[in-house]
């Protein structure tokens, strides 16, 4: 929350700086980090929801960019082949009740 308050104060002092906020003042590693617990959101004295930040730069880096990490776009293709997380078909999920 502080690097976006900083970029907001340079965009204000120095409109012709190009340094962005995602890769020049947060990293993404910093922002898949994040485990959208939602305690910044219940911390904040100002009611400011940081969280919304990190999931619309998220949202934009795999919709626009197709940057996800690699362990997201497992899941995905997970879904959208299995309809679910796992790399098991529907028909094969319930095979753990018969196995001894």
């Amino acid at each position: 929350m502080m690097a976006t308050r900083d970029r907001v104060e340079q965009v204000m002092n120095e409109p012709k700086n190009t340094q962005t906020l995602l890769d020049g003042w947060i990293s993404r590693e910093e922002l898949w980090a994040c485990t959208t617990c939602n305690a910044c959101v219940e911390a904040c004295p100002l009611n400011i929801d940081p969280l919304d930040i990190i999931q619309q730069i998220r949202q934009y880096l795999v919709m626009e960019e197709s940057a996800a990490p690699a362990s997201l776009n497992t899941m995905m293709n997970n879904v959208e082949n299995n309809a679910a997380p796992w790399a098991y078909p529907q028909a094969d999920r319930g095979l753990w009740t018969t196995e001894n």
